[in-house]
């Protein structure tokens, strides 16, 4: 099977081939440019591998949390990619693709974490490559609560290290680590992931689209409308 895997999620676009056994792997700080430089990468990848899309049998994405906009364009992108050439789409959730690029010793807890800016960020918390709890828009005080009683943990993710700092002035009886390679290349862990999910539970559904867990400002100022409209 040959993969085509991608994640705009954050400023670093991760691009992974996989064919086989065989893996080609991106990652470059796009500073969210991924409108104008997805494509032409995609292109590149294929090219100088001797493929085109035509070749590709499963596409996959992130489909998120993490940058509103930046997901959007991972996901329309191999959505179009899928319907023209009638093959599957698989996407994953982000932030365990970013726990699962992360291999501490077994049963150790990882916190994947993306910046999500207005002071709180993306946190989840997985063990073992699975969630122990739903992912959440919040920040220290909204994970203390399901890690309290661990002795160590590990954080991950592009924002790592702020994240653990602040962490660790909370929790100082917890042994906070800080992954020591970030952002570790996602591409082949998405590609492993959609495979799995692919031959599990199938392909993504045709009204699939990205998970935020935040509300939009749109989406925040339309409550606050309503809100007010009902105050009156």
């Amino acid at each position: 099977m040959t993969i085509l895997a991608c994640d705009t999620s954050t400023a670093t676009l991760h691009l992974a081939l996989v064919k086989d056994d065989a893996v080609i792997e991106e990652r470059m700080i796009l500073s969210f440019q991924h409108s104008e430089g997805l494509l032409e990468q995609i292109d590149d990848i294929l090219s100088s591998n001797g493929l085109s899309l035509a070749d590709i049998d499963l596409f996959a994405c992130t489909r998120g949390p993490g940058s509103f906009t930046s997901l959007r364009i991972a996901m329309s992108t191999m959505k179009a990619f899928s319907l023209a050439l009638d093959r599957p789409l698989v996407s994953v959730a982000t932030l365990q693709a970013i726990a699962q690029a992360c291999t501490p010793a077994e049963g150790l807890p990882v916190i994947p974490v993306i910046d999500a800016k207005k002071r709180r960020y993306y946190i989840g918390l997985y063990r073992n490559g699975e969630a122990i709890v739903p992912d959440i828009d919040g920040d220290v005080a909204d994970i203390i609560g399901s890690i309290r009683k661990e002795k160590r943990i590990v954080v991950t993710g592009p924002d790592a290290a702020a994240f653990a700092s602040r962490l660790s002035q909370a929790l100082p009886s917890v042994e906070i680590g800080v992954d020591d390679d970030v952002p570790r290349p996602l591409g082949a862990v998405i590609a492993r992931m959609a495979a799995i999910q692919l031959e599990k539970s199938g392909q993504d559904d045709i009204g699939q689209g990205p998970v935020y867990i935040r509300r939009s400002d749109a989406e925040e100022a339309l409550l606050e409308k309503r809100r007010k409209e009902e105050g009156r």
